[in-house]
């Protein structure tokens, strides 16, 4: 499949070579048992474990093994790695409106050899349909900014405020892009705040996507859901199955839960 460049990346073959190594002020970090290696920056935006969780939340629940995969917001690449390296996906695409994070996204994409798997386009989520086709995707990925632009302190680092906090785009802009580029019954599925899942329900029916699949995540076991898992299905009937939900850490203070740890390790 290869990259697909913006106009601003079409003299591609005069560029200097891309560099795979890390670079002054950057780490060279792991996932997946070292499947899945990922350039990132110290002090810009670094994913955290809900992309792990939402990778396999999509192809184990919500069956995103076949067809085009689209990843909205994708960062520094890390979904359509795990996607690619991990969990098998051949066709994917990441979706990244920042240029510093679209150039991160396009060297991890060569350091994990992922160029045939993984394809890159550089654009904003609110303009999807100047993008690509209608309903050209099976299944659509997103780990969206968690906060309201209005709540709480937004940080001085522009990469890291706009990947926190709702600026560039709120979950309805991300809901309609979705809308839009899934065929029927095509799949959505996103990780949010647990203490925002009436708010997501509202907005993704309100986009015809219909909750099909929901699973609470608990940092540990008696505490209260931190996170939640959604699958939705665009033009499906109603009706929600709740799984059990899933915990991060087991009864020792740092380590995983075993169903986790199968995940990171």
């Amino acid at each position: 499949m290869g990259i697909l460049l913006t106009e601003a990346a079409l003299e591609w073959p005069q560029r200097t070579p891309i560099e795979l190594r890390p670079g002054p002020g950057e780490t060279l970090d792991s996932v997946c048992g070292g499947e899945v290696r990922v350039l990132q920056r110290r002090r810009g935006y670094r994913f955290t474990l809900d992309p792990v969780l939402l990778t396999h939340f999509a192809i184990y629940e919500a069956g995103a093994v076949r067809g085009r995969l689209m990843d909205l917001g994708t960062g520094c690449g890390i979904i359509p790695l795990i996607l690619a390296r991990r969990l098998g996906c051949e066709s994917i695409t990441g979706l990244e409106l920042q240029p510093r994070l679209y150039s991160l996204a396009e060297r991890n994409v060569h350091l994990n050899r992922c160029e045939r798997e993984v394809s890159l386009v550089r654009g904003d989520i609110r303009c999807v349909e100047r993008l690509f086709p209608k309903a050209s995707f099976s299944h659509v990925l997103c780990n969206p900014p968690y906060r309201a632009r209005e709540q709480g302190r937004i940080s001085t680092d522009m990469e890291k405020a706009l990947a926190r906090h709702e600026i560039s785009c709120e979950l309805r802009d991300v809901a309609r892009a979705a809308a839009y580029l899934l065929r029927c019954r095509g799949s959505f599925c996103v990780v949010y705040p647990a203490s925002r899942l009436s708010e997501l329900m509202a907005v993704l029916r309100a986009e015809k996507l219909e909750p099909r699949t929901a699973r609470m995540v608990h940092s540990r076991a008696g505490r209260p859901a931190k996170l939640v898992l959604m699958h939705a299905v665009k033009r499906a009937p109603t009706g929600l199955t709740v799984m059990p939900p899933l915990v991060i850490h087991a009864d020792d203070e740092q380590a995983f839960s075993r169903e986790v740890s199968a995940m990171v390790e």
